[in-house]
């Protein structure tokens, strides 16, 4: 007997479609870890004639190091897997994120694979994050540390003396020489 939310279900027309079979075995791998996140409710309407829809879709995380230390997957694989997934119409990235700055990307089932191959197919791609980083760019001192703290001639083997303007003035050496 299977807990409850223990189970993949899958349409037939998803598994038989031309566009499933088209996946990579990584891109299909992680499609099948994207539904196990995906939580189910009630549809409104109805009693009897409602189903069931995916009440976090659109808010579902899936990080490149849950990707690689939960299930082995490298993150160029991983990528290529998302890639495929967003161009094919198996998810949706609703809100981008970066990884540096914790802010994860947020993504969300999607049926636009119904339409792959036809005129009516809406082409996506993973959008640049949005969170702009000025990295390692000169005069960018957003990824500095606070000063480093100056040492005094009583903690330091080898003491600088600086002047009030940042000059060096004399390097003193420890009692031992070094």
């Amino acid at each position: 007997m299977s807990k409850r939310g223990s189970v993949i279900v899958l349409a037939q027309d998803l598994v038989k479609s031309n566009v499933w079979l088209s996946l990579s075995g990584t891109a299909k791998g992680v499609y099948l870890l994207f539904r196990t996140k995906c939580q189910f409710a009630q549809a409104p309407g109805k009693p009897g004639k409602r189903g069931m829809i995916i009440a976090n879709n659109g808010e579902i995380v899936f990080t490149y190091a849950e990707a690689r230390s939960r299930y082995k997957i490298t993150a160029s694989r991983f990528r290529r897997a998302l890639d495929e997934l967003v161009h094919k119409g198996f998810i949706d990235v609703e809100a981008t994120g970066m990884g540096v700055h914790k802010v994860s990307t947020l993504y969300a089932i999607s049926e636009r694979w119904r339409q792959y191959g036809s005129p009516d197919f809406s082409e996506a791609e993973r959008p640049e994050p949005s969170i702009s980083n000025p990295g390692f760019r000169p005069n960018n001192r957003l990824w500095q540390r606070a000063r480093k703290k100056k040492s005094s001639v009583e903690s330091a083997h080898g003491a600088v003396c600086e002047s009030a303007h940042g000059d060096i003035l004399a390097v003193c050496e420890s009692e031992h020489g070094e």
